[in-house]
């Protein structure tokens, strides 16, 4: 990032981790603000990076589906629409919420 042209603020970090039983996280963020403020994952295992397009375990390693509102984030292993069959998200991955500015 370059950061002549803009700053950036971490305003949350810590562990997503779906590898257990943990239906989702609702994290409570002040100052979070969809309009100038973004929520990244990263993955912290190798065996949570899909090798292809065709993984037959894609929705196992996918990312989870997340939802940002003013001063929160909600991150979920699928989609809130998916049927009940549809796996979801087992990764471990680091979640970092960003408050940047021009």
């Amino acid at each position: 990032m370059d950061t002549n042209s803009f700053t950036y603020q971490v305003l949350w970090q810590g562990v997503i981790d779906f590898s257990g039983t943990v239906p989702s996280y609702t994290l409570s963020i002040p100052g979070f603000n969809p309009a100038n403020c973004v929520f990244m994952i990263i993955p912290t295992r190798a065996q949570d990076v899909q090798t292809a397009e065709a993984d037959p375990l894609g929705n196992a390693k996918s990312y989870p589906y997340v939802t940002t509102a003013a001063g929160q984030v909600v991150v979920r292993p699928k989609n809130p629409s998916a049927s009940a069959s549809t796996g979801g998200s087992r990764i471990v991955a680091k979640g970092y919420a960003i408050r940047y500015s021009t």
